[in-house]
């Protein structure tokens, strides 16, 4: 400790003989932090963005075969739907004859006309051996209209349903930096979520008939899917690559 000079109890000699000011505590102030205002930032901000400047390496789209399974199915139940609509449509009812005025009796002989009666009702007798025919019954069309109804508010709902599945494909984006992997997805309202390339390891591949007809293929990375994306195998050799160059980087700055 140093020596207290007396006679001035405002300076103090440490071991070294050099002499050092005493202040009061009360004088002592600390650094102040100033509002600089909503949505402001200092000139060292941009200075932190640039000391580590990410670059992009890679970025792609969910491919929209990822709906041919789901189309393929309800394409064969509205064929099925049609033709059950097709097989219970009720038959169209036939219209009656309409009966034609009487035309004007001639006035003839009394024996001629009773001759005309006789001939007339042996033409119309029934045979002895023929069988009566039974009335056609008109089909009930009931099931036919729930048929239809329930059919068209399943389609309508399909149509919804696929529509808005085409959507959000249309709106995810897989993006790669040389520290990042960011997903965005969201319609209207908009989500994105950041991995660290360091974090992500074990990719896997898959490969289904749907996508291979269009070139495309999903990865599987650390609990990730990257659906409908075109060659899937170099995306994750991408991701292990950067992921081994991030880490090697941080642990590098984390011993120094």
């Amino acid at each position: 400790m140093g020596n207290i000079v007396e006679g001035n109890a405002s300076e103090v000699v440490n071991s070294g003989n050099s002499v050092m000011s005493l202040h009061a505590v009360d004088d002592l102030k600390v650094t102040a932090h100033t509002d600089i205002g909503d949505s402001r930032v200092t000139a060292i901000a941009q200075q932190l963005l640039d000391y580590d400047r990410e670059t992009m390496i890679w970025q792609d789209s969910p491919s929209p075969a990822l709906m041919l399974p789901s189309l393929v199915k309800w394409v064969v139940i509205v064929a099925v739907w049609v033709a059950a609509l097709v097989y219970l449509q009720p038959a169209t009812a036939v219209p009656a004859p309409v009966a034609e005025p009487a035309p004007a009796e001639n006035v003839e002989h009394p024996a001629a006309k009773a001759k005309k009666a006789k001939a007339a009702r042996k033409t119309e007798a029934p045979r002895a051996d023929a069988k009566p025919t039974a009335k056609p019954s008109a089909r009930d069309d009931t099931v036919f209209i729930w048929t239809l109804y329930v059919g068209l508010l399943v389609l309508a709902y399909q149509i919804y349903s696929h529509g808005t599945w085409f959507l959000r494909l249309k709106n995810i984006s897989y993006k790669i930096s040389s520290q990042r992997l960011a997903i965005e997805s969201g319609i209207f309202s908009k989500a994105l979520n950041t991995y660290e390339l360091h974090q992500l390891n074990n990719g896997q591949v898959y490969k289904p008939w749907n996508l291979r007809l269009f070139g495309r293929e999903n990865l599987y990375v650390s609990g990730l899917w990257l659906s409908g994306i075109r060659n899937a195998e170099v995306v994750r050799d991408l991701i292990r690559n950067a992921g081994q160059i991030e880490a090697s980087r941080a642990e590098k700055a984390r011993f120094r």
